[in-house]
């Protein structure tokens, strides 16, 4: 169904206005010369939309990248040309990466450069070479007649389908001009196949027939189609164990019949249940995992796998024993929800899951684990956390599951982007209109220190755990074994450092707390201004490791520190 309403605007009011009827309601940058127009179009919209002052376009791409996430809507970012643009590189390739819906304008003043001049005009270049890699779609717009065509294409590419980042590279003298439209916007779905959905439902009944061990494994697609309570009501029905991806460990984390993350930096008891399955359903799961690795090849060659993806390029990973099925599970799982799904002696298989899961509940959960889950304890379970790239991600995860936290979680997922969580965290709260809380190590935090600029000066309820340890943990991890603790500019000795962050902290206006263990952090943040951005420092030691890991060529299930051999032969033969 289309709804339409004609009207005579300038170009900048018509795209402020399309993005409010789209619900979106804020976006992020930095003024440029070239989008100037645009911004005081924003401003002309005061009250229905804002425009938000980044100190560094990175963070204003990160920052759309968490509004979308917190919103389920497109996040906004502009920029202005050249330098403007090109420092959105990392954000958008995060966008790409992590299928985040999100619309990046940027401007040019001249309609091409002629000839094979290295530079024309100072600071004019074309930016769609550079992100036609990391964008589902990028284009520049210099006649009138494309503009109304462009921006409908971008907002449908970005949330439909798999989502992902648009760029839009406005001719600036656009702005300024008058365009007549019609207001209006079309429901679509990429897939309506109804025959498609009962093939796939009539397989997993089949197959579900034939197992006595099967698993739904999900990942983020979940959480992007807004489909948690048909997961949970599929698997509770039905007495189907559920397995995630790290990154989507906060879909159903109440659900009894939720068994943690996998991964070579899983939860044992996790990893435990997916040697064991023979039916392994993966819904918005990309199998990322090495599938010809000694560790998981005997998962996938003794289990049978139905995968349903959005994007049919996954199946370009090769799955052994797998039928590939492209579908959206917006349309997938609201229906199989209602089918009755039967196994061979479920009850059984839950129990082993659950007797699993009871054996190494604590397994892993050492400092700082125990101080991040006092942490969240604290926290509550209202308010969305962002994590940052590193060993304190790590720690956040496995934190989330002791506590059993039902916390919105996001990370930078699959591109790693050290130093997103400032950005997004400021996203989010805008998003979300309530505190945010960043986890981020004392490394991620200064690659984009600056935007404590804004948390600061607009006293943003978010807080900030800077988790401390003096080094650059991950890749020092990797020196230790590779280089047998030669290190290189990731201990205080080799070349890092870190600032004094109590003096960070007040430079920028923001209150400031210093502490040793999660005890003393989490009586602070139960007493504290909880509308008042805040610092605090969580001291650990440099010497601690990420543990567990899963060292090359060992069985996904027996990750190091060892359990001990008696324990783990009993329930490796359950």
């Amino acid at each position: 169904e289309c709804k339409g309403e004609k009207a005579i605007l300038k170009v900048s009011d018509y795209i402020i206005d399309f993005f409010i009827n789209h619900g979106i309601t804020d976006a992020f940058g930095i003024p440029g010369g070239v989008i100037l127009d645009l911004l005081y179009a924003m401003e002309k919209h005061k009250g229905k939309f804002a425009a938000h002052l980044s100190f560094n376009e990175q963070c204003a791409a990160f920052a759309a990248c968490g509004y979308a996430q917190a919103s389920s809507n497109v996040g906004v970012a502009y920029a202005t040309r050249g330098p403007g643009i090109t420092n959105m590189v990392t954000a958008i390739a995060d966008a790409y990466y992590d299928s985040i819906p999100t619309i990046f304008i940027t401007a040019h003043a001249v309609k091409s450069v002629e000839g094979h001049m290295r530079v024309s005009e100072d600071q004019e270049l074309n930016p769609i070479p550079i992100f036609s890699s990391i964008t589902k779609y990028a284009v520049r717009i210099d006649k009138i007649e494309d503009v109304y065509k462009e921006i409908n294409m971008a907002y449908e590419m970005a949330i439909k389908g798999r989502k992902g980042p648009v760029v839009l590279d406005f001719l600036s003298s656009l702005f300024s001009e008058d365009i007549v439209y019609n207001h209006e916007y079309c429901e679509k779905s990429y897939f309506n196949n109804k025959n498609q959905i009962d093939n796939i439902i009539e397989r997993i009944v089949i197959e579900l027939s034939s197992a006595q061990r099967p698993i739904l494994l999900i990942g983020d697609g979940v959480n992007q189609t807004s489909t948690c309570m048909y997961i949970k009501k599929v698997s509770e029905d039905n007495h189907i164990p559920v397995l995630s991806s790290r990154f989507s460990a906060d879909v159903i984390p109440d659900s009894p019949n939720y068994f943690g993350y996998v991964g070579s930096h899983g939860i044992r008891y996790s990893n435990f249940i997916l040697s064991k399955a023979d039916l392994i359903i993966a819904l918005g799961n990309r199998m990322a995992f090495p599938v010809s690795s000694e560790s998981f090849k005997p998962v996938v060659e003794h289990a049978r796998t139905i995968r349903i993806d959005i994007d049919e390029t996954e199946f370009l990973r090769d799955v052994p024993n797998s039928t590939n099925y492209v579908a959206d599970l917006c349309e997938l799982l609201p229906r199989l929800s209602d089918v009755q799904l039967m196994y061979e002696d479920s009850k059984s298989w839950i129990s082993i899951c659950k007797h699993l899961k009871q054996k190494l509940w604590k397994e892993d959960t050492e400092t700082p684990v125990t101080d991040i889950a006092l942490i969240l304890q604290a926290v509550g379970n209202k308010d969305i956390i962002v994590s940052d790239v590193g060993n304190n991600e790590f720690w956040v995860s496995r934190a989330a599951a002791l506590v059993e936290s039902t916390n919105r979680i996001l990370y930078s997922k699959s591109f790693g982007a050290l130093g997103n969580s400032l950005g997004k965290g400021i996203g989010v709260y805008y998003a979300a209109k309530s505190r945010v809380v960043c986890f981020v190590g004392d490394q991620g935090i200064q690659i984009n220190i600056q935007e404590l600029q804004y948390i600061g000066q607009h006293k943003l309820p978010i807080l900030i755990i800077v988790l401390n340890n003096s080094s650059s943990g991950m890749i020092k991890s990797r020196e230790r074994l590779r280089y047998k603790s030669h290190f290189v500019h990731t201990t205080t000795a080799s070349g890092y450092g870190i600032p004094d962050f109590k003096h960070i902290a007040k430079g920028f206006g923001l209150s400031y707390f210093y502490c040793t263990d999660g005890k003393r952090a989490s009586e602070y943040i139960r007493n504290y201004q909880k509308q008042m951005p805040i610092i605090i420092e969580l001291k650990i030691d440099e010497e601690l490791d990420l543990i567990p890991n899963l060292p090359k060529g060992f069985p996904c299930q027996k990750l190091v520190p060892s359990l001990n051999d008696k324990t783990y032969q009993e329930l490796n033969d359950l």
